[in-house]
């Protein structure tokens, strides 16, 4: 049985939150906060809260808060120092000498497009897409120039990149779904590593076998017009300054501070893979040792944590406020209400392939919503679905967060993607048009197989 009442209730904060969160609005921070009050305010004055005797509807949404909170902390953690850890990495060059390096083995079209999947693979380590676009496209476009490859195979290869690269502790999807289902990180990401390396190696099978060889026909059969018009379009686009506004790699000395930084972030990772520490813990550790190795002064030091407070900030706002809407939804009933209406209306006979059938369902979901509105507003109520059928939650955590990762970089409400168009010379459309497919192609393949190997399970 559910309570009616917290159904609809439900059902309109979560649609509401996304619904603000697609208007842009306001920021997600304000919205999580204020439809959650708004919520709770209107559960409690209709009746529908349970209200202690002796107590006030203010101290229970207190309660709610406080509990809400107080399952992200460690998510919190975990997204501050990732990603102040990350950013020192970037700062200081660490991946640079990898990119440099990849960058030379440039001979043919296959070879160019394997690598743009590497550099944008380790350029986005720190799960930044801007400083991903910002340092894949103006290395590699002059190439894609001069072998006349389509860019749309660029945004291809960065989106396959992203989509893979965007399952580590530290990317939105994990943090996110942390923050909204109270899973520890670090399970999450224990979880999904077989899916990253699944994933990974779909990529490259499908560009060495499909992308490159189709677009090598391609170019074969072009005739001289078509050539010298894909020149004047590639002049174009570089000379018109668009392209060039690149992150250049940096000169970075192979001394002992380079090697001590590689090393540390692998360590870094290898525990958090381990799942022996909190990760939130691991990534304390690992940036206390960052910052003594880059930045001899306390000045220095003091400096370093300013310029990562762009980075961490705005997502530690976005979590904390997240969880008073996971502990107005949770405490008040109101999240297992509407699982428990939900499950009523999924026959029977799909309990069995419910992640399969969630995964299609969220493919439009993750294109349309954007990444903020489908995690936050779209996927707390699925995982507690999926555990009212008997559906392991973590597996339903790693399906959704596959299949929002491989559209994500063709979702029209990221600013970001936008930025790669207009550096590229496309619209939006037109990207979404060619990538979908093969996109498409890549999930179904690389859910097919972790759904095979049992990882994540298809059911309950």
């Amino acid at each position: 049985m559910y309570n009616t009442a917290l159904v609809i209730i439900g059902f309109v904060m979560v649609f509401g939150l996304i619904g603000v969160l697609l208007s842009g609005k306001t920021i997600p921070a304000v919205a999580f906060i204020l439809i959650s009050l708004a919520g709770a305010l209107v559960a409690g004055l209709t009746g529908n809260l349970a209200v202690p005797e002796g107590s006030s509807l203010i101290n229970v949404i207190k309660g709610y808060v406080t509990t809400g909170v107080g399952t992200v902390t460690s998510s919190v953690g975990m997204a501050a120092f990732g990603t102040a850890f990350f950013t020192v990495q970037t700062s200081k060059g660490t991946f640079d000498p990898i990119v440099a390096f990849l960058s030379k083995f440039t001979k043919n079209v296959m070879i160019v497009m394997l690598i743009t999947y590497l550099v944008a693979t380790v350029g986005h380590v720190d799960t930044g897409t801007t400083s991903t676009i910002l340092l894949t496209i103006p290395m590699m476009l002059p190439i894609y120039r001069k072998m006349h490859i389509k860019v749309e195979y660029m945004f291809l290869c960065i989106g396959s990149a992203v989509a893979v690269m965007n399952m580590l502790p530290m990317a939105g999807g994990p943090i996110g779904l942390s923050a909204t289902t109270g899973t520890d990180i670090g399970v999450i990401f224990n979880s999904i590593v077989p899916s990253m390396v699944i994933g990974f190696l779909v990529n490259i099978v499908l560009i060495v076998v499909l992308y490159s060889r189709t677009e090598q026909k391609r170019i074969n059969s072009m005739s001289q017009e078509e050539i010298d018009a894909m020149d004047a379009e590639y002049s174009a686009l570089m000379d018109g300054g668009n392209a060039k506004k690149g992150a250049e790699l940096q000169d970075v000395e192979l001394d002992w501070k380079y090697y001590a930084n590689l090393i540390t972030t692998i360590v870094a990772l290898v525990f958090v893979f381990l799942d022996k520490l909190p990760a939130y813990f691991v990534f304390m550790v690992a940036f206390s040792i960052a910052l003594l190795i880059n930045y001899p002064t306390n000045k220095d030091k003091q400096n370093a944590l300013k310029m990562c407070a762009p980075n961490c900030y705005p997502i530690i706002a976005i979590m904390l406020c997240a969880g008073v809407f996971v502990g107005v939804t949770r405490e008040s009933g109101m999240l297992t209400d509407m699982a428990t209406f939900v499950v009523t209306l999924i026959p029977q006979t799909l309990h069995g392939i419910y992640n399969a059938v969630i995964g299609l369902i969220c493919v439009p979901m993750s294109i349309a919503l954007g990444s903020q509105a489908y995690y936050y507003g779209f996927c707390g109520l699925l995982v507690e679905v999926a555990s009212k059928i008997g559906v392991p939650a973590i597996s339903t955590i790693t399906t959704l967060i596959i299949t929002q990762n491989a559209f994500g970089f063709i979702t029209p409400v990221s600013a970001v993607n936008h930025l790669a168009c207009g550096m590229l010379g496309r619209d939006i459309k037109d990207v979404i048009k060619f990538c979908f497919p093969r996109l498409f192609l890549y999930l179904v393949i690389q859910l097919a197989i972790c759904f095979i190997l049992g990882v994540p399970v298809i059911g309950g």
